[in-house]
């Protein structure tokens, strides 16, 4: 077989590659990545469809992946495969059409498409029924007529997503394998939790030609747990012992099990960015505010702006989700006319962000993640994703006395189970010690190179490689803040040698 790496894998990704390439070889339609969040089955996957290529003429791949993370997969082809290889990224527009057929001057066709596509109703007909002639029966129908006669492959990226035996989204999905020669699990959480050993089931039954052990969902459910009724409604008693063994075996047979603690060669220290992209209505507000120093809201309201600093200042605001308006107000103890800054939420691209990432890496895995938040608003915005998603979470910031932050900082460290603490830079710099956590999440960044390092570091003792993600709108001053706090520049500086910086790459 003639592969040549791109870019050099770990032996973790090797492993796994040559455990795939021999499933198929055996005659197995499909294989389970089960490698935990960040030890690279993207690269992997690339890698192992790269072989497939070789080894049998693989030229069609489908990639089903949450929407957050197609350009991810864009941007993770380039960078490690080989190939010369089309993407076309089969979006909501796209779809009003068939999948255009691969030129010849590509090696492979790789379709990018996320997991809504499946659920999508067709329209309602007169009798009140959904019609199967569009929506996702439609879509699946232009997926078979792409894939024709020739080999072609099948990614579920964070697989866990059909894991609803009862699902639209999981049974489409699944009722699409026999059209693929060569079927991927990529999931870091295949089982969430011990009563949920049936979210299995449906991974399972999609990348073997028949569920496991040949039992129907509730035999599967009854012969990993033990279950009882109560008031009308299954209730769960506790995990079968030799069901979960069972259980198990068969994991390990279909799958590759990788954990991020067990990855020697790891780097110690990872950076990921996630790319939030303003919405039209914020994109609007970025452009005026960067370009004319002032920008109007859509119920009226004045955004203004007086130095490019000031502006600057607007401009993280913005790519946060929100910006300042001045209110005239009366100063609480003199009584005086003074001018304050009321927040107003434009957008929520990056609370977006995080909710994939607390949903899928922190409530699902039981994890312990620090956020860490410039502005006030943005400190709202996390809190109200962790409420959501019922993660227990404490603060440290501005305007909390040090015995409450002490209690705060106590109680995160030995808390067990999912939890969260949201940080201000500026107050969570020295002398705190959060490495019961080993994932930093930079929801906006600070310009103070000091504060940002200070900061990271409260995680730099965590016994695992630590992670930090950054989410950054793209073509912004996030960029060019980011940058400069990797390089340690002064962005002030910065701003004032080059003011057209802080427009918009278009």
């Amino acid at each position: 077989m003639k592969y040549v790496f791109k870019t050099r894998p770990y032996a973790h990704q090797v492993r796994a590659l040559k455990f795939a390439i021999r499933r198929f070889k055996a005659g197995k339609p499909g294989v389970a990545l089960f490698l935990e969040p960040r030890t690279g089955k993207t690269k992997t996957t690339i890698d192992t469809l790269g072989c497939l290529h070789s080894l049998y003429g693989l030229r069609k791949v489908l990639i089903v992946a949450p929407n957050r993370v197609l350009g991810t997969w864009i941007h993770e082809i380039h960078t490690h495969s080989p190939l010369n290889i089309q993407i076309i990224v089969w979006d909501k527009d796209a779809r009003q059409h068939d999948i255009p057929p691969m030129p010849g001057a590509y090696d492979m066709q790789v379709v990018l498409i996320n997991y809504d596509a499946f659920g999508t109703p067709g329209r309602k007909t007169r009798s009140g029924a959904r019609s199967r002639a569009n929506g996702r029966f439609k879509h699946r129908a232009r997926i078979q007529k792409w894939v024709g006669r020739g080999p072609a492959a099948c990614v579920l990226d964070e697989s866990h997503k059909i894991k609803a035996p009862q699902g639209k989204v999981s049974n489409l999905v699944v009722s699409m394998r026999g059209l693929f020669a060569f079927r991927f699990l990529l999931t870091g959480t295949p089982v969430t939790k011990a009563k949920r050993a049936y979210d299995m089931y449906m991974q399972s039954k999609f990348i073997d030609d028949l569920p496991p052990w040949g039992l129907t969902v509730d035999e599967f459910k009854n012969h990993t747990g033990m279950w009882t009724a109560k008031n009308g409604f299954p209730q769960w008693l506790r995990p079968d012992e030799r069901g979960m063994a069972d259980l198990q075996r068969h994991v390990h047979r279909v799958g590759i099990v990788v954990r991020r603690e067990d990855c020697f060669d790891l780097p110690p220290r990872e950076h990921r960015i996630i790319h939030t992209p303003l919405s039209r209505a914020a994109a609007r507000h970025y452009d005026e505010m960067a370009e004319e120093f002032v920008t109007q809201l859509e119920n009226g309201e004045i955004a203004e702006a007086s130095i490019p600093l000031v502006v600057t200042l607007r401009l993280l605001q913005i790519t946060s989700g929100f910006v300042g308006v001045q209110k005239r107000a009366r100063h609480p103890r003199t009584g005086e006319p003074i001018l304050v800054t009321v927040p107003r939420r434009i957008s929520d691209e990056k609370q977006q962000a995080l909710n994939a990432i607390v949903s899928e890496e922190v409530a699902e895995r039981d994890e312990k993640i620090v956020v860490a938040g410039r502005f006030k608003p943005d400190l709202r915005a996390i809190g109200q994703t962790m409420d959501h998603y019922k993660i227990p979470f404490w603060e440290i910031r501005g305007g909390i006395h040090r015995e409450v932050t002490d209690g705060n900082i106590r109680d995160f460290r030995v808390h067990q189970g999912a939890g969260a603490m949201v940080v201000q830079p500026q107050a969570a710099s020295l002398g705190i010690d959060l490495s019961t956590a080993a994932h930093m999440v930079w929801y906006s960044l600070t310009p103070n190179w000091v504060d940002f390092t200070q900061c990271c570091d409260r995680i730099a003792l965590s016994r695992s490689s630590t992670t930090f993600t950054y989410l950054i709108a793209p073509g912004t001053v996030d960029e060019m803040l980011y940058e400069s706090l990797q390089m340690d520049t002064d962005v002030s500086k910065e701003i004032m040698r080059n003011p057209r910086s802080i427009l918009r790459q278009k």
